[in-house]
């Protein structure tokens, strides 16, 4: 049985967006019942520190971390429609970076070998000096700088499978070949980004990896372009740690997307990419939750991956015996990177 960090905290619940807002405090809520009534060996609950001015800094500019404090005194504040502050926005959104912070460190440590940071508000739709799509800071991608800058990872992979395409997170990194990110998302679709042809620019010209996917697609699509798109360049790629914006949002019950993700396609997500970890990187793998809006599909989804995070790597695979829509999907992708990742 492997260990794996839980680091939850119920103040995450003191962020509130608004009455109807789906981004509301009882998805963290649900999250935190469930993982308190798994009763999995090797679970180790933390507790998320905040993130520190410096390390927020990691990803956003002065002026923005200046202006996401300022709402602190305020009884709300709209950044725009959808991304709504309260008064406990400020605190709870530095502590949800770090809760993910908190995560690497404990397998960097040594107290875990994988880790899921149950956070909230989200973050990878939040740009270096902007928040947008319920996201105010960018809590996976100040975990990835932070290995990379703060503790000497050479080689982080990103990879986002919720429904929307986390354009901040690939913003940040568009230039960069020390994180690879790859998303496989509905498209198109809020935010609009995240086609093919968006493949990262200057020295990280392919270190950006896009699947954009129809409304409909389930289980066997994504294993699919799991198996013959994503799993391949990433094992290329040979990063030294793993992150996963685990947004759970992609399930078929969700109200926001359009997708028919289930629970055992997010466990079978899971395998691969904790076989892919083990493989490279010693099984170094932080996952930081990210969107869900139906509650039973966020606890039930969360579940399945809590409790393949504790199971030893190399249990079996089974590729998946449908999916040939995604077959088109594949070949796209592969024809605007061949020229710098080779398939055959």
């Amino acid at each position: 049985m492997l260990k794996t960090a839980l680091v939850s905290d119920r103040r995450y619940m003191l962020h509130v967006a608004g009455r109807a807002h789906p981004e509301r405090p009882e998805r963290v809520e649900t999250m935190i019942e469930m993982a308190e009534s798994l009763g999995r060996p090797g679970l180790i609950p933390l507790t998320p520190r905040p993130a520190t001015p410096a390390e927020l800094a990691l990803c956003h500019s002065a002026d923005y971390i200046a202006a996401v404090e300022r709402t602190a005194a305020l009884r709300r504040f709209d950044f725009d429609p959808d991304t709504r502050t309260s008064s406990a926005t400020w605190k709870v959104a530095g502590l949800a970076a770090g809760g993910a912070l908190t995560a690497i460190e404990a397998i960097i440590g040594g107290a875990a070998e994988n880790a899921f940071a149950l956070v909230r508000p989200p973050g990878h739709h939040a740009f270096a000096g902007r928040a947008m799509g319920f996201c105010f800071f960018n809590n996976v991608a100040i975990a990835a700088r932070a290995l990379i800058d703060r503790h000497g990872f050479r080689r982080v992979l990103i990879l986002d499978w919720d429904v929307h395409h986390g354009n901040g997170t690939q913003e940040l990194f568009y230039e960069s070949a020390d994180v690879m990110y790859m998303s496989i998302h509905q498209y198109p679709f809020y935010p609009g980004t995240g086609a093919f042809n968006e493949l990262g620019a200057g020295a990280g010209a392919g270190y950006t990896v896009n699947a954009p996917l129809p409304a409909t697609f389930g289980d066997d699509e994504y294993l699919r372009i799991f198996d013959d798109l994503l799993m391949p360049m990433a094992r290329r790629f040979n990063p030294e740690f793993v992150l996963v914006s685990a947004g759970f949002d992609c399930h078929y019950r969700d109200p926001l997307g359009g997708m028919r993700v289930t629970e055992a396609g997010f466990l079978a997500m899971t395998r691969r990419l904790k076989r892919l970890a083990a493989e490279c990187c010693a099984g170094r793998m932080a996952m930081i939750l990210e969107g869900g809006y139906d509650l039973r599909a966020l606890a039930e989804s969360g579940r399945a991956v809590l409790e393949e995070l504790g199971r030893a790597a190399d249990e079996p695979i089974a590729r998946p015996a449908a999916g040939v829509r995604a077959i088109p999907i594949i070949q796209r992708a592969r024809y605007f990177h061949e020229p710098l990742w080779r398939f055959n």
